[in-house]
């Protein structure tokens, strides 16, 4: 990745080492994806671990979709 700024690099990536996201995989409508949670029982779609070239044509697993699923254990 390129970035092109007149800003100071530290500026730009202040606070990156303070960022811990979790990532869950899990099964949602027959396909595999990689979560990142954002909230209780919601998170982010970050990718498609998937053989089936359909999984990546459906609009309801685009990456950055925000989908709701059951917090593990219950």
């Amino acid at each position: 990745m390129i970035l092109y700024t007149t800003m100071p690099l530290e500026t730009v990536l202040q606070g990156l080492e303070d960022l811990h996201p979790s990532y869950l995989e899990m099964e949602v409508a027959g396909t595999r994806l990689v979560i990142e949670e954002t909230g209780l029982g919601q998170g982010r779609i970050v990718r498609l671990l998937s053989t089936d070239p359909q999984d990546y044509l459906n609009p309801a697993l685009q990456p950055g979709m925000v989908i709701s699923f059951a917090p593990s254990g219950a």
